[in-house]
């Protein structure tokens, strides 16, 4: 069923309007003063980096990876820690829905 319900060798392709969402995203979360300043520069710079691997072609999916937006979240996750989760912050994945 999981394998059914997947959808990223589809939006693989989406990569960076997701990076790019998400990084409005956490400036959002700051601005309403639910990051700091800090746990804000560390995300952006997480999303930096897996916006690199996705232009250079070294982003390695996870058999995991339901689609684009967990692919990236848990690439973020393993590139910045526990900070990564605070990007979820009131957030829904129907709100991700292209």
């Amino acid at each position: 069923m999981e394998k059914f319900n997947a959808s990223i060798a589809y939006d693989r392709h989406l990569w960076e309007v997701d990076v790019q969402g998400s990084k409005a995203y956490s400036r959002g979360l700051e601005k309403a003063g639910l990051l700091t300043k800090a746990e804000m520069d560390q995300i952006l710079h997480g999303l930096d980096k897996v916006a690199e691997e996705w232009a250079q072609g070294t982003f390695k999916l996870n058999s995991n990876d339901e689609d684009i937006h967990t692919a990236n979240e848990r690439r973020l996750k393993e590139l910045i820690g526990a900070t990564a989760g605070k990007l979820h912050t009131g957030r829904s994945r129907n709100d991700q829905v292209l």
